[in-house]
């Protein structure tokens, strides 16, 4: 009787809630519903809490007289996009996987991890500020979990789902640090057990790390996969397996496994395969950007986007080319090799061509990034991956289905990823029409996280040192446009004290493109620098500048206002 009356006050503490929240409309947009190709031109979306109460054109929604209203006519509204594949315990730069190449010496491993949960909540920040309102982090460290804690209990965070532990055929002892984030399992029974651990613990879905080495098949492995899928399936939890090649994920979906969370790249998909996904409703994380980025870094011919110069974090991405300055002992020889001969990084044509071949058989696609690994930084990273189904033959509509509907559904949430009555009101406004062109989707006039719109430099404010030090990454990645976005339209370069020598975003570019769209090995280093109110000093050493074989030495300051550089002096030392 107690727990009757309980729920029954609480039921109604909610209607109150819901009664006296204050609604905001968003009027006159164009609202994209990409799972149904639903548009609906001059909506109006009516928000009260964190949910959606109406959305239909604006003559048909009324607007209560208490609302905040935001007219937003010529902008276009759609659900807030979903990265199905993140690892938080990952930065996305060049020292989070030293089971990959081991650069310990310079970072140890521990440090690398001290700084990842120190940036967790401007992580948090960087995928509102992408459009990207939830994640899927498919597996790694207990305190995985903290992280989704954190983010239930952040405003500027997106909704956080998490696996733990990866449950592995193979051992990662570099990674350990006392809080794996993947377990070698040996047994069927061991692997029972240690379903049944982390569901306890409450992980949202379990991963294994379906891994072939020389001279094994899919077979040696599979009895442990089978009892992991039984254990986490008797349960209630769904699985997710990493299994890149064609027999291994063919495998792996007949041992029950729900979500496959990467492309199959080693051959093309058969008939066989496509039916056995369909049957079994298997979810399809095709991944492609991680392996696209992990070649370029290593080959030093990283091609990041706009956004990820713009909104990536500048430390992570900064450390990326520092594989040009490490020692040669730290350096495999392989790869000092690989880099001096700087060879052009080709996509990965295998992958994209099954993603084409199971998309057009009705396989349901969830778009992912793998963010947190080597070149694929948090938030941004989503864009390359859109680009690259697209290249792979998907429509921008079909691709932000992928990151929407498809995300929900691989959150099982049925709440998300779509804009209707009833729905999260987790929602991204862009400036251009993103059905037109799927680059408009870093349009981001505002973001809506649980019914609280953000601006976009709310989330990520263009002080000097992001701006800066996007120019520094774009310049040591050899990128002239994201380079040239740094400086406002109208800058000024000066010599101390006051002598104009340029003038003018395009008078630099006839300098800069040239420079860095021939560059190889060019590099620079900031040996010293401080911020004093909106000005931003450097001491900085460039390497390899055509024609020049010593160094130089450098000083400026970048002067920023309303994010751009629009003042600029410098002292170049002989």
């Amino acid at each position: 009787m107690r727990r009757t009356l309980f729920l029954f006050v609480l039921a109604g503490l909610f209607a109150v809630q819901s009664a006296t929240a204050q609604p905001t409309a968003l009027v006159g947009p164009t609202a994209l519903n990409p799972a149904d190709s639903t548009v609906i031109e001059n909506a109006t979306v009516l928000l009260e809490g964190d949910r959606i109460a109406a959305v239909g054109p604006s003559g048909e929604v009324e607007v209560p007289d208490r609302a905040t209203v935001h007219d937003m006519p010529d902008k276009y509204v759609m659900p807030g996009l979903v990265d199905g594949h993140v690892h938080f315990f990952q930065s996305g730069g060049l020292y989070t996987r030293p089971d990959v190449i081991d650069l310990r010496g310079a970072r140890p491993y521990a440090e690398e991890l001290r700084r990842i949960k120190e940036r967790l909540p401007d992580t948090f920040r960087r995928y509102l500020r992408s459009g990207v309102t939830s994640v899927v982090d498919v597996g790694g460290p207990m305190w995985n979990l903290d992280v989704r804690a954190r983010a239930d209990t952040t405003a500027m965070a997106p909704t956080v789902v998490t696996a733990g532990p990866l449950i592995s055929s193979v051992e990662r002892p570099s990674l350990g640090e006392g809080d794996p984030p993947i377990l070698q399992i040996t047994t069927p029974e061991a692997a029972r057990k240690e379903v049944r651990d982390q569901i306890m613990a409450g992980v949202d879905l379990i991963k294994i790390w379906y891994i072939v080495g020389g001279g094994e098949t899919p077979a040696d492995y599979r009895p442990v996969v089978e009892a992991t899928v039984d254990e986490a399936h008797n349960a209630g939890v769904r699985v997710a397996v990493h299994a890149t090649e064609l027999e291994t994920a063919r495998a792996a979906v007949e041992a029950g496994a729900d979500i496959l969370v990467h492309s199959v790249s080693d051959q093309p998909v058969d008939d066989a395969f496509v039916r056995l996904l369909r049957e079994n409703d298997v979810l399809y994380t095709p991944t492609l950007v991680v392996g696209e980025r992990y070649g370029e870094t290593f080959a030093q011919q990283l091609d990041l986007t706009l956004a990820e110069h713009r909104i990536g974090q500048k430390d992570v991405i900064n450390s990326l080319t520092d594989l040009r300055t490490l020692p040669d002992s730290l350096v495999p020889t392989g790869l000092r090799r690989r880099i001096q001969q700087a060879p052009t990084v080709p996509s990965d044509t295998t992958a994209m061509r099954n993603l084409k071949r199971l998309y057009e058989a009705g396989i349901d696609v969830v778009a992912g990034t793998d963010a947190g690994n080597i070149g694929t930084p948090h938030g941004p990273a989503l864009i390359r991956e859109f680009e690259l189904m697209r290249t792979a033959g998907l429509t921008p509509r079909e691709i932000l289905a992928t990151a929407t509907a498809g995300g929900a559904q691989l959150m099982g949430r049925d709440d998300l990823g779509q804009i209707e009555e009833g729905m999260m009101a987790d929602l991204v406004v862009l400036d251009r029409d993103p059905f037109a062109d799927i680059q408009h989707a870093t349009s981001i006039h505002r973001v809506v996280k649980n019914g609280t719109l953000f601006a976009p430099d709310r989330l990520v404010p263009r002080t000097p040192e992001e701006v800066v030090f996007q120019l520094h990454n774009a310049y040591n990645t050899h990128d002239p446009d994201a380079f040239l976005d740094a400086f406002a339209d109208d800058v000024e370069v000066y010599r101390p004290p006051n002598t104009l020598v340029m003038e003018g975003r395009d008078t630099l570019a006839t300098q800069y493109h040239p420079l860095l769209d021939g560059a190889t090995n060019l590099h620079s280093e900031f040996r010293y620098h401080t911020t004093v109110g909106n000005t931003f000093t450097a001491h900085e050493t460039i390497r390899n500048l055509p024609g020049r074989e010593a160094p130089l030495s450098q000083v400026f300051l970048y002067r920023v206002t309303d994010g751009a550089i629009d003042r600029a002096w410098l002292v170049q030392e002989e």
